[in-house]
C-alpha cells in the first residue's frame, strides 16, 4: 500500500469522526458508512481510496432476472443529467449503484458531508420512482418482493459476493 494510501486512510478517518458519522474501516484506506432510510433498511456508501481519487459506491438497487429494464434504464439516464459527483450505474449482473469520486485535495470535512447528505437525499428522493420502474405492480402482489427490495438497499449483495467487499476493484 503506497504513502498515499494511508495518508488518506488517517484524513478519511478523521473526517468520519468529525462528522460522527455511523462507519467501519474495512481495511487500510477502504470505508464503509451506513446513512439512514426512510425506504430502506439502511444504504452503505463505500470510500475506497486509490491513487487517483477517493472511490464512492453505493448499492442502488437488485434488479431481478426476467424484469424489463426499459423503464428503470430510462428513469436512471433522466436522473443522470441532473447529478454532478456521483451517477447511476449498472454492473455485469445488471444492478443499479451510484458511483463517483473524489479528489484527494477534496477529502474534508464539509466536502465529505455534503457528498453523503447529497447520496442520502438523492436515495431518499429516487428510490420509490426506481423501485417501481424496476418491479411494477409486483410489489403490491408479492410481499417477499417487497421485503428483499426492502433489505437489498442496505447494501447486501448479491448471491457468492462477501456482504464487505465492493462489488468491483475500484482502487485505481
Amino acid at each position: 500500500m503506497s504513502d498515499l494510501v494511508w495518508e488518506l486512510d488517517g484524513r478519511l478517518l478523521d473526517v468520519l469522526h468529525a462528522l460522527e458519522a455511523s462507519f467501519e474501516r474495512v481495511e487500510a484506506g477502504a470505508y464503509v458508512v451506513r446513512l439512514p432510510s426512510r425506504h430502506r433498511a439502511g444504504t452503505l456508501v463505500w470510500l475506497i481510496a486509490g491513487e487517483q481519487a477517493v472511490a464512492v459506491e453505493v448499492f442502488v438497487l437488485h434488479v431481478l432476472p426476467g424484469a424489463d429494464p426499459a423503464a428503470l434504464h430510462h428513469a436512471l439516464l433522466a436522473k443522470n443529467l441532473r447529478l454532478r459527483e456521483v451517477h447511476f450505474g449498472l454492473d455485469d449482473v445488471g444492478d443499479v449503484f451510484l458511483t463517483g469520486s473524489l479528489p484527494h485535495a477534496a477529502v474534508d470535512v464539509p466536502t465529505v458531508d455534503r457528498l453523503l447528505g447529497e447520496i442520502l437525499q438523492l436515495l431518499e428522493d429516487s428510490t420509490p420512482s426506481l423501485v417501481r420502474a424496476a418491479y411494477g405492480d409486483r410489489l403490491a402482489s408479492d410481499a417477499a418482493l417487497a421485503d428483499k427490495v426492502r433489505t437489498d438497499g442496505a447494501g447486501r449483495r448479491p448471491a457468492g459476493t462477501p456482504e464487505h467487499a465492493p462489488r468491483r476493484d475500484v482502487r485505481r
